[in-house]
């Protein structure tokens, strides 16, 4: 009897369990929403040291942050590099060069990349050296 007993009772556990579950099956979408692949702006991809917009990448120190500054819609990515001091290296891609008090770079396959490099008030000492080796960093 009490071996009945914790059948029934373990099937009344499935059922409701198995109840559960097909109350929420609707909940879940049969298919992937199109703004899941439509999503505008320009892709990147962000790991601890590496950031990579498709069109160019580049390997930035451990302790800065990434600011993507360009807004959702847009086909060209601009984005900052900000060091713990607040200084800060920003790379906007860009259709030709512009004036030579700014730097450009032209990568092999002719995306041209604009590199600001501000530094903050009183830039930590190797903010300067990790500057430069993120501006070199950049490629396709």
């Amino acid at each position: 009897m009490i071996a009945v007993r914790r059948f029934c009772s373990a099937l009344a556990v499935s059922l409701s369990a198995l109840h559960a579950l097909v109350a929420c099956a609707p909940v879940v979408p049969a298919r992937v929403p199109p703004y899941v692949h439509n999503t505008p702006g320009a892709f990147v991809v962000v790991t601890d040291t590496e950031f990579d917009a498709g069109s160019f990448r580049l390997r930035f120190p451990r302790s800065w942050r990434v600011v993507i500054l360009s807004p959702a819609d847009a086909e060209k990515i601009h984005v900052a590099f900000v060091a713990p001091d607040g200084s800060m290296v920003a790379l906007q891609q860009v259709d030709a060069e512009g004036p030579p008090v700014e730097t450009y770079i032209t990568l092999p396959d002719g995306q041209i990349v604009r590199i600001f490099i501000e530094p903050a008030a009183e830039p930590s000492p190797s903010f300067l050296a990790q500057a430069r080796q993120l501006v070199a960093s950049v490629r396709n």
